[in-house]
């Protein structure tokens, strides 16, 4: 008896190869990306943990102007300290001849024992600085890599106004730059930000911070209160300008690259539970009709005396099989996916190694879901058709009675596909809504490319309006901004001020840079939701949407502003709006009420530039030579780096995504169409022998799928944007918003490869019935 069902299994397989192939594709699409979405996650996660725990990464910062060595004692006993260290750092200049832009880079103290250091520096290649020596340093490899700087080569760095060349011992990385951004940039800059770690003498002498620090690192009790010892910290450090005390989730490089595990974890959720949502409904209606073609041959073996258990084994077996072959393509390309997503990543976050972990368990997962998904659909239908009798079941399923639509008397062959579509209300249904989950699910990979352009064009084309924004060493006068619109080529030039401030509003904080406009301003211009430009207010700030979610806040509430930098004012200011931005956490307010609160006059800290694209050839050389600028920001070359680093990470799972949505199409309409064919095989043979034409014969069943395929795409259409923003809504990023905006096009693409999909099956049927069997038909019902 068992034999006997094996062999119907292998038998089915053959038969049915082009259902039993989609099915599998189906469902090793779900697996692939199920793998390969949490694979990604937990690999990252993984190296970042195992990094931070070998390099000792601080637990929490603070800055001061100048503070003397015999702070230390007092420090290291605030209750909760488990270790401090002293650092000077300090932001340099790169003198980089090879360069037309200017290069901006920051320069850290490493201490005799850095080998027990906090934030130990890991050196990739070449050697350790020998202390005692004035002319060596470690560079971060990123920017080593960029330029071909290789141990033992030279570099000249601008310190404190004077030019001093070093020799580089070795290259290296330290967790406190995973993300290698330059301060203020949402991007990291491999070109044109360097890192240098330096002899503690030698950087103190530079400086002259002989005998004392302006950076401190610490670590941290388990248990202990972080914001009681923040608030230790500041009253202590407050004499010698300091800054705030911050732990990591304000710490710049582990902000962005804990921004990019929350989404990757929300990803990691996300998408894979709508993939598997999707492929058990789809799956349940798929084989729940494959049972159903088949509930005579389930008759004719309960009359022969098979008992219901091994039917239903039956065809679990044949599932089985399918989601054996589907586990393997899937885990497989899950590790492919994994694969392509950290080599994404590699130059985006520094790691001394990011290999892919992916645990025991995932794939584990993932097969049990395939396996319950498909399981289910059989199982189900299965049970129906076993509780029939065997002399009814044996009787093909009988649609209910429908001779008129509208008041319309219809002839044959549209009663037949009429009875097809409204006598049997349930499996038409479950039919439009597999179609219609198709379209979402192209939308889903589709959408990508509309979000990019939107954020390109609203980001760099309606806010970011200047081609340059050109940084200062310190805050100048204005007249600073008239000698670089003095510059043969520069059309324009708009100061700004930027502070770093802390935002409070209750119990809630935030620290950023806080940026001062012209009210009259046109190279930024911050922007509502529907992208009207928004007039810098006389008096209150100006917050993205986000932030001020972050915060609490709306317009018209108040908010508190401790400014960090200068004499460390606070201020109480009311919110005047919110502005929409893509990137990162933004807060705006009048240049002139900035400078006052900072109990100054007309000073500017960067300086935004629209020039003459034909001349940028001579002012970017121009603005590198002058000593007064730490760095420029370039807008082609910030596109160009996010074209590089963040397309590259968003195109990987694009495509994945629309790949497998173009799989749920095709295999839900191929599908769909073979299994009508199959239901129907004894109702179209019955009329080819009546003398029905095959053209005829065969459009009550394209017939069928038209009107269902019409029916699904107003459904999935509707269905897309939805899920899209469930998505979306469900990000943690405070680096980058992907708003989610899809286009015309997404739409009607989607759309026509369902419509394409639902073409190609119609002329499968035609081929299929212009081929029907009309003898062996009849005589088997099937």
């Amino acid at each position: 008896m068992v034999k006997v069902l094996d062999r119907k299994v292998w038998r089915d397989l053959s038969a049915m190869k082009g259902q039993v192939l989609t099915i599998a594709m189906l469902l090793a699409s779900a697996i692939t990306v199920f793998v390969g979405a949490i694979g990604t996650y937990m690999s990252l996660l993984e190296s970042r943990d195992r990094y931070y725990q070998d390099s000792r990464f601080a637990d929490l910062w603070a800055e001061v102007e100048r503070a003397p060595r015999s702070l230390l004692g007092p420090l290291s006993e605030i209750s909760g300290i488990a270790s401090v260290e002293p650092r000077v750092v300090k932001d340099v200049r790169i003198d980089w001849p090879a360069s037309d832009l200017s290069i901006s880079g920051r320069i850290v103290s490493i201490g005799r024992r850095s080998e027990t250091a906090l934030n130990k520096v890991t050196i990739l290649r070449g050697s350790a600085i020998d202390p005692s020596k004035q002319n060596e340093v470690l560079i971060n490899a990123a920017f080593a890599e960029s330029w071909g700087i290789e141990p033992n080569d030279g570099i000249a760095v601008i310190l404190n106004g004077r030019l001093q060349t070093f020799r580089v011992a070795g290259l290296a990385q330290s967790p406190e730059y995973v993300y290698g951004a330059r301060p203020g940039s949402p991007l990291p800059d491999d070109r044109t930000f360097a890192v240098l770690w330096g002899g503690e003498e030698a950087v103190a002498n530079a400086f002259d911070m002989e005998g004392a620090f302006n950076s401190l690192s610490f670590s941290v009790a388990p248990g202990s209160s972080l914001p009681r010892i923040v608030a230790d910290l500041d009253r202590l450090l407050e004499p010698f300008g300091g800054r705030g005390a911050y732990d990591r989730t304000e710490q710049p490089s582990n902000r962005f690259l804990s921004d990019e595990l929350a989404e990757q974890r929300t990803l990691a959720l996300a998408v894979p539970v709508v993939f598997f949502a999707v492929s058990i409904f789809l799956l349940n209606a798929v084989l729940g009709r494959l049972v159903q073609a088949q509930r005579e041959q389930i008759a004719s073996l309960k009359a022969l005396g098979y008992p219901s258990i091994p039917i239903g084994l039956h065809y679990l077996k044949f599932v089985g099989v399918i989601c054996a072959a589907a586990s393997v393509v899937g885990i497989v390309l899950g590790a492919f996916y994994t694969d392509g997503m950290l080599a994404a990543y590699r130059p985006f976050f520094r790691f001394p190694e990011l290999a892919a972990h992916v645990p025991y368990w995932v794939p584990a997962v993932g097969i049990a879901l395939s396996a319950a998904a498909a399981g289910s659909g059989a199982l189900n239908s299965v049970r129906r058709v076993l509780r029939l009798r065997p002399a009814d079941a044996m009787r093909s399923a009988v649609p209910g009675h429908t001779a008129k639509v509208i008041g319309v008397r219809l002839n044959a062959r549209a009663k037949m596909m009429v009875r097809g579509l409204v006598g049997r209300p349930i499996r038409t249904l479950v039919t439009i809504l597999s179609l219609a989950l198709a379209v979402p699910m192209l939308v889903l990979g589709l959408f990508w490319w509309d979000a990019l352009a939107y954020m390109i064009e609203v980001q760099f084309d309606r806010i970011e309006r200047a081609d340059a924004i050109v940084s200062l060493t310190d805050a100048r006068p204005e007249r600073a901004v008239y000698e670089l619109a003095g510059i043969p080529g520069v059309l324009m030039a708009e100061g700004q001020r930027v502070v770093e401030a802390r935002l409070r509003a209750g119990p809630r904080t935030y620290r950023l840079g806080l940026t001062g406009l012209l009210r009259d301003a046109e190279l930024r211009l911050p922007r509502s939701e529907d992208l009207a430009p928004i007039d810098i207010p006389k008096s209150g700030i100006l917050l993205t949407t986000e932030l001020a979610n972050r915060l609490g806040v709306m317009p018209g509430s108040l908010l508190a502003i401790d400014l960090l930098e200068g004499r460390r004012t606070s201020a109480t200011i009311q919110v005047s709006g919110l502005v929409d931005e893509v990137l990162g956490y933004n807060a705006y307010m009048d240049i002139d009420e900035l400078n006052h609160l900072m109990r100054q006059t007309g000073l500017v800290s960067q300086v935004s530039l629209k020039v003459d694209p034909r001349q940028t050839s001579s002012i970017w050389p121009e603005l590198s030579k002058r000593p007064r600028i730490a760095g420029t920001t370039i807008k082609s070359v910030l596109l160009q780096i996010f074209d590089e680093k963040v397309r590259s990470i968003i195109i990987i799972a694009a495509v994945v995504l629309t790949t497998f949505g173009l799989i749920i199409a095709v295999g839900v309409v191929y599908n769909a169409a073979r299994i009508g064919l199959q239901e129907r095989a004894w109702e179209l043979a019955s009329l080819r022998v009546m003398g029905f034409t095959r053209r005829e014969v065969s459009n009550i069943l394209i017939g069928d799928l038209a009107v269902q395929a019409m029916a699904a795409l107003p459904i999935g259409l509707l269905s897309a944007q939805g899920i899209v923003s469930l998505l979306l809504g469900l990000r943690e990023n405070e680096s980058f918003r992907i708003p989610a905006v899809i286009s015309a096009g997404t739409f009607a693409t989607s759309a026509l490869v369902v419509i394409g999909a639902a073409v190609a099956s119609g002329l499968l049927i035609r081929w299929r019935v212009d081929r029907l069997d009309l003898v062996a038909v009849l005589k088997t019902r099937e």
